[in-house]
């Protein structure tokens, strides 16, 4: 037992690697905005990147790194223009705009080789690739005796995807979820993608995403994620594919961008998708280091929404036709960065949201943003930035990162917000806050760790009390985790420490821990991936969030609650133009009578899944 928590405080102070901020930002996401479905998406185009890496020195093609921003692709291809093409992606470090994160993040899915545009198109010359999978869970479900799933505990998943220079792309996929049956209510979806054709800058038939200014007007799919330390203004790439299996907030039809003008585009789109058609236009100004936008969308539903009568609810869509218009701006000027949009929602209620960005330089950058949501806010196109429902919000966030002495970096961010309208659980207005720090530190390329604490406080219904009399406590939830990483040769091992608290006015206090180990294996065309984290949890409210390495369109990061073992194993082998890879997980409850409620039990302490995978690359 002694060994066991000294080894655990050891985990905790010892410092993440920068290396890995994506899987840390993702497993972060879902843990703060519960948002699993656009971080999975985010997590599938991360592996798409990986998968085919970013010719920097294609100017065209830097819009598939959707983490960079107009300015920075715009001064890479200045650089690339007065100094030749790159010869390395160490001369990112002279490129203006390009910190040490962002180069980190790129040197996992970019290249720098030489590059020829050409000269015509062949559709022989396109690159075919198919994808298929198959996986379920050993353990029935209670679901499948009582007959309340249709189908079998089966996931099957088939995806073609067809691309040709960067400008053309067509993607057609399928998936059958488990308790599905085959062929009722499966997912079909498609998209066909036409792009820098003349004045035609995109094209798209199928289903897509719509993603202007600070997302205020017209935002769905993919929302950008808050990453520590980092301001949270978007740069929205208007219309874009959506992701392969994302089955929420999608539209389905016709959206294309086009270039009117030197300075001057003008996107439009419209879509059916469940009794719901959305059409609008997008008037896009660029000129230097200034960008102005104009976004028009409408909404029309084919019946009435019901919408039950709750205490927070009242401010709620209720019909049938909604008109959403907002201007939004991103000015940069020398090392400040000016951004912001006001919007009018389809009840006339107004939205706000603006910041600065201040680069001072020797690695060190501050931003100030402000939020200012009215209560009656409506609009079910947007997703802006928000730590609660939107409407009724007003908050101000503080963020930055720079330098310390003996090689430390630091991040870090305040959020301070006021929630006026009222929401689910919480039948009051409320007050909150959210503060993360977090320190890393590299040594050479092949020893990096990191700790980070982040502290969230707010308010919420009293559980267990007379729910008319409304009345709230306040929460706050602590956590500190850390993480040291090396590589040396073909392995990559990590070890990895979480403690968790929460506590409340009323309730009794919960916490957690966990503890773990990974390690990845890289030789030629053989990867191997093999995981283990021991966790004791003692509720819900002090759960824990476990990211786990995953095959492509088959991600999840599981809720860890309660006490036992976690650990999976994952093997990729690429043979030619095949990959053939395949993961086993484990959950392990020692005691435990069953795993899950409802139909989603299972009895037994042990809950085991698996899944294959191949990709033909053509």
């Amino acid at each position: 037992m002694v060994v066991r928590r000294w080894l655990i405080v050891f985990l905790l102070l010892v410092p993440l690697a920068l290396r890995a901020q994506t899987e840390a930002t993702l497993e972060q996401w879902v843990e703060e905005t519960g948002d699993e479905a656009a971080a999975g998406e985010l997590s599938d185009e991360w592996l798409r990147l990986r998968q085919h890496p970013v010719n920097l020195n294609d100017t065209l093609a830097l819009e598939r790194l959707f983490f960079l921003s107009p300015f920075q692709r715009q001064a890479l291809r200045n650089y690339i223009l007065l100094y030749g093409q790159l010869l390395s992606l160490k001369e990112l470090q002279f490129v203006p705009g390009f910190d040490s994160a962002t180069v980190a993040l790129l040197t996992e899915v970019a290249e720098a080789a030489p590059y020829t545009p050409p000269r015509r198109w062949r559709l022989a010359d396109g690159e075919h690739t198919f994808t298929t999978a198959l996986g379920g869970t050993v353990e029935r479900a209670d679901g499948y005796a009582s007959g309340h799933y249709a189908g079998d505990n089966l996931r099957a998943l088939a995806v073609y995807r067809y691309t040709l220079y960067g400008k053309v792309e067509l993607r057609l996929a399928a998936d059958k979820d488990p308790g599905e049956a085959w062929g009722t209510g499966n997912y079909v979806g498609y998209h066909l993608m036409v792009r820098h054709l003349g004045r035609l800058e995109r094209l798209i038939v199928g289903r897509y995403n719509l993603q202007f200014g600070q997302g205020l007007t017209v935002w769905t799919g993919l929302r950008p994620f808050n990453m520590l330390g980092a301001t949270p203004i978007r740069y929205g790439n208007g219309v874009r594919p959506s992701a392969t299996f994302y089955e929420e907030g999608y539209q389905e039809g016709l959206a294309a961008r086009v270039r009117l003008a030197r300075s001057v585009s003008l996107s439009a789109f419209g879509s059916h998708v469940d009794g719901t058609t959305v059409a609008g236009t997008h008037l896009d100004w660029r000129h230097a280091d200034l960008r102005v936008g104009v976004t028009l969308a409408g909404l029309w539903l084919d019946s009435l929404p019901v919408v039950r009568d709750y205490v927070y609810n009242q401010n709620y869509f209720r019909g049938q036709r909604q008109l959403n218009a907002g201007v939004d701006v991103v000015w940069r000027w020398r090392r400040v960065t000016l951004f912001g949009e006001a919007a009018v929602g389809g009840n006339g209620a107004p939205a706000v949201i603006g910041g600065v960005a201040l680069h001072v330089g020797d690695g060190l950058r501050m931003g100030l943003t402000g939020r200012c949501y009215h209560d009656a806010w409506q609009n079910r196109l947007a997703q802006p930035y928000t730590l609660g429902n939107g409407a009724g919000e007003r908050g101000l966030t503080l963020d930055g990162e720079g330098r310390l002495p003996l090689g430390l970096r630091w991040q870090g961010s305040v959020d301070v917000h006021r929630l006026t309208a009222l929401r689910y659980a919480d039948y009051s207005p409320s007050v909150g806050e959210w503060m993360r720090l977090q320190l890393s530190r590299e040594w050479g390329h092949r020893l990096a760790a990191t700790v980070r604490y982040a502290t969230r406080l707010k308010e919420r219904n009293i559980p267990n009390i007379d729910s008319t009399l409304y009345l709230g406590e306040q929460t706050m939830r602590r956590q500190l985790q850390g993480e040291v990483r090396t590589e040396w040769g073909p392995w990559r091992v990590a070890a990895r420490g979480v403690w968790c608290h929460f506590g409340s006015e009323q309730g009794e206090p919960q916490q957690g821990w966990l503890a773990g180990v990974s390690a990845r294996y890289t030789r030629r065309a053989l990867q191997a991936t093999a995981a283990a984290a021991w966790f004791d949890v003692d509720g819900y409210y002090a759960r824990i969030y476990y990211n786990e390495n995953h095959l492509q369109y088959a991600w999840s990061i599981p809720v860890l609650t309660g006490r036992g073992l976690r650990g999976y194993v994952l093997v990729r082998y690429t043979l030619g133009q095949l990959t053939l890879a395949a993961k086993y997980t484990l959950l392990w409850h020692p005691g435990a009578e069953a795993i899950g409620s409802g139909d989603a039990r299972t009895e037994g302490p042990v809950r085991q899944t698996w899944m294959v995978q191949l990709r033909w690359k053509l």
